[in-house]
């Protein structure tokens, strides 16, 4: 094989790797309004909110819109999501809330606006975990400390 016909092959393989990583595909729009709210995506929220989508459902892993924001600490949007009704205290397939999801990621304005909007500090999945031991993990003291004085 020639120089150049090598060269051409190798381009070619290149190209096609960086053009077939797998593209997201949604079953419904819960997915897409999770996915939205994941990435921190606020316009797409707020289009979904405007359209009425129902705020608490889950999508197929079982996570809500607020739980993956929560998770990835976007307080922006779980405080719009607090405000279009969405219940703090659902939990998922693993029966974590999303007050436990954003204690495990550190995210201290989410845990402060979970617990304001009446998120169970007290709260005790069925496998004897609670929020408090998951920020302990961290360790992330201020939020150890909001959770204490709330489940006081």
């Amino acid at each position: 094989m020639t120089k150049s016909k090598l060269y051409l092959l190798v381009a070619a393989m290149t190209l096609s790797a960086c053009s077939s990583s797998p593209k997201k595909t949604f079953t419904g729009p819960a997915d897409d309004f999770v996915d939205a709210a994941e990435r921190g995506d606020a316009k797409r929220v707020t289009e979904f909110l405007a359209a009425k989508h129902p705020v608490n459902q889950k999508n197929q892993n079982s996570y809500t819109a607020l739980m993956s924001a929560s998770e990835r600490g976007h307080v922006a949007i779980v405080t719009q999501l607090i405000a279009a009704g969405a219940d703090v205290n659902m939990l998922n397939n693993f029966s974590w809330n999303a007050l436990m999801l954003a204690c495990v990621g550190g995210h201290t304005e989410v845990v402060r606006a979970l617990l304001t909007a009446g998120a169970k500090a007290r709260y005790v999945s069925p496998n004897g975990e609670t929020a408090l031991q998951l920020a302990a993990r961290g360790p992330y003291e201020e939020i150890m400390a909001m959770l204490r004085k709330a489940a006081r």
